[in-house]
């Protein structure tokens, strides 16, 4: 794997696994229905209504729509499965499989290449669907959203013809015991090696020894390098377990060198976490810092749509272009934890239309933010921020 010579990043992966109960219906990896079963979720209450920004208006941002998608330098990469579960979708139960899209071919080869399926979703969380518009799939939408997730008003799909492909998530990870957040800022300092204060959480700085046992017991290290010098705090690359007290919910926070797209960096962490041996534990001497991240943005995929993005390979849908392809992604990371709610869809037209040493675990350079379920290969979403426009800056 070749990555580039740019700063460290940090990548933060998050993994859960929620519980409660919700009806909910799936299909297989090929498509086929599966019986409605009950299961135990815990739906996240909505989230905090942040103002919604294009991806344009923030300029050191891409939302990507598949994990292999080339990443810039300095900037920062969000990545979310619900498109591609809405892409699957659409190619499964509409389609009759992988769609070729005139004018975008390299872009609809990587998303039917993807391994990636709704199985990396936390049952209960999402609701995805693609239909046919002469067949009600739109109202479909609108019905089962209201019963699911009532406080979500879906999209119209005005001008939609042919194929409408949807998909919502709402996830929560959260920290059996939450973090304290910092007094002190953390100098963040991205690939361009411009410094910004920014907000974040730490470890627990009090007396109360139950506290700091329960907080220490929920931090496992997966891997650490140091520098050189022996008495440096400081370590060169690091991943940690924040939430290694919880069966199926994982949230790691990893220090890595840069890499050429997301999947790239998801697999050195990987490798890097496999061929760790120590049995090194995260002490009340050692200091943790972790930058707060709070978004609200929307990618409309231009790559993908136009008159001239014709569908190539179905009978069913010859004549039509895609004509809507977008992405809505609201992300939150604090010392409580992390929640991330998406929306995606697809719609056509017709076609006139670190041993010793106490450390630093200190999130101060370039990271990435992965949600995903604890035993699962693939996330639902990827985040690599290399600059802080993204994050909760001091001051602000």
């Amino acid at each position: 794997m070749r990555t580039s010579t740019s700063p460290n990043g940090v990548l933060i992966v998050v993994a859960l696994v929620a519980i409660g109960c919700r009806k909910t219906e799936y299909v297989d990896n090929n498509g086929a229905a599966i019986d409605e079963v009950e299961t135990e979720v815990d739906t996240p209450e909505p989230m905090e209504r942040t103002p919604l920004l294009p991806a344009g208006e923030v300029a050191g941002t891409t939302i990507v729509p598949t994990l292999d998608s080339p990443l810039e330098n300095s900037g920062n990469a969000i990545w979310c499965a619900t498109f591609q579960v809405a892409w699957n979708y659409a190619c499964n139960d509409v389609g009759g499989g992988p769609l070729e899209v005139a004018g975008a071919e390299q872009v609809a080869k990587r998303l039917n290449d993807s391994p990636v399926t709704e199985a990396t979703l936390p049952p209960g969380s999402y609701y995805a669907v693609a239909g046919a518009t002469d067949e009600g799939v739109v109202e479909e939408i609108h019905q089962q959203m209201a019963k699911r997730f009532p406080d979500v008003e879906p999209p119209a799909f005005q001008g939609a013809q042919g194929l409408v492909a949807y998909a919502y998530l709402r996830a929560a990870a959260k920290f059996t015991t939450p973090f304290e957040k910092r007094t002190y800022p953390i100098e963040f300092t991205n690939a361009a090696g411009e410094t910004v204060d920014v907000e974040g959480f730490c470890l627990y700085s009090g007396h109360d020894e139950e506290i700091t046992h329960d907080q220490l017991s929920q931090v496992k290290v997966l891997f650490r390098e140091s520098t050189d010098n022996p008495k440096s705090r400081r370590l060169t690359t690091f991943a940690l377990d924040l939430t290694a007290d919880q069966e199926e919910t994982q949230v790691i926070v990893a220090v890595l060198p840069h890499a050429d797209n997301l999947q790239a960096v998801l697999d050195n962490l990987e490798e890097r976490t496999k061929a760790y041996k120590g049995k090194i534990r995260v002490s009340g001497a050692d200091r943790l810092g972790i930058p707060n991240v709070l978004f609200h943005l929307k990618e409309s995929f231009q790559q993908l749509t136009g008159p001239d993005k014709l569908i190539k390979n179905s009978e069913k849908l010859a004549g039509l272009f895609v004509d809507q392809a977008w992405q809505m992604i609201r992300f939150q990371l604090d010392e409580s934890g992390a929640i991330v709610e998406s929306e995606a869809a697809l719609a056509t037209a017709a076609e006139a239309a670190y041993e010793e040493q106490n450390v630093d675990y200190i999130a101060d350079r370039p990271f990435l933010v992965v949600m995903k379920r604890r035993g699962e290969k693939y996330p639902y979403f990827v985040g690599w921020f290399g600059n802080a426009e993204l994050l909760e800056v001091r001051g602000k």
